[in-house]
């Protein structure tokens, strides 16, 4: 257990140091040629990218898993069969894992928003603001990481560790939420990659917790993330 610990750690080092290393890149060269390209966006494609973007809104995943984890519990407070009791028992579990997942990735997230300080696009097109201004508390002033690319990250990374068969629906939500997120104008590349990158190291430990403290809502059969 644990040489699988410090081989997942390791792996995530590794991943996080490459991470940086493109978003330092995206930085440089190529965060405001991107952007560049969706200045003058077609309103129709507006409103269809405005609609996409609500998916990384973490408010509803929080409110749905809330609302699951409640119900269920007012379920096993009641004499059901084993096998109700059983099915209750794993969507509490799955609810909670998803609260944790984007709640724990999201509060990490806000933090590092303070602690970098990096202002969002609009600042830089109306303000010629650009870089890491450090322990800013403006919402415009906390471009990096995407907190609505963190949230569809988290929510796709739930899916596929509870179905794995689920992965291209997770991937899709996620690919769309990053994709909303630079189209309109409200973060950099380099945010949406943090953001979602971030999603990733957090999900997995929360997922390792509950698959601890709920085994028998998780498949054991097989590691669900290999880097």
């Amino acid at each position: 257990m644990q040489k699988n610990e410090s081989r997942h750690g390791l792996k995530f080092i590794i991943g996080t140091v490459l991470v940086l290393l493109v978003c330092a890149l995206l930085f440089l060269e190529l965060d405001r040629l991107i952007l560049s390209h969706f200045l003058a966006l077609d309103p129709a494609l507006s409103q269809i990218f405005n609609a996409i973007t609500q998916a990384g809104d973490s408010l509803y995943p929080l409110v749905l898993a809330a609302a699951v984890i409640l119900w269920s519990r007012w379920q096993l407070r009641r004499q059901l069969p084993v096998a109700k009791m059983q099915f209750w028992q794993r969507w509490r579990a799955r609810a909670v894992f998803l609260f944790l997942a984007v709640a724990s990735s999201g509060l990490l997230a806000d933090l590092i928003k303070v602690l970098c300080g990096r202002p969002r696009p609009v600042k830089w097109l109306t303000e010629n603001l650009y870089g890491f201004y450090l322990f800013e508390t403006s919402a415009k002033m906390q471009s990096f990481p995407s907190g609505h690319s963190n949230t569809a990250a988290a929510i796709g990374l739930t899916l596929w560790y509870i179905w794995p068969k689920s992965w291209p629906l997770g991937l899709a939500l996620t690919g769309a939420v990053i994709t909303s997120r630079v189209v309109l104008l409200k973060h950099f590349p380099s945010d949406t990659l943090a953001g979602a990158w971030l999603a990733v190291v957090t999900t997995f430990y929360v997922y390792r917790y509950c698959r601890k403290k709920y085994p028998t809502a998780f498949a054991q059969k097989e590691e669900r993330f290999q880097l």
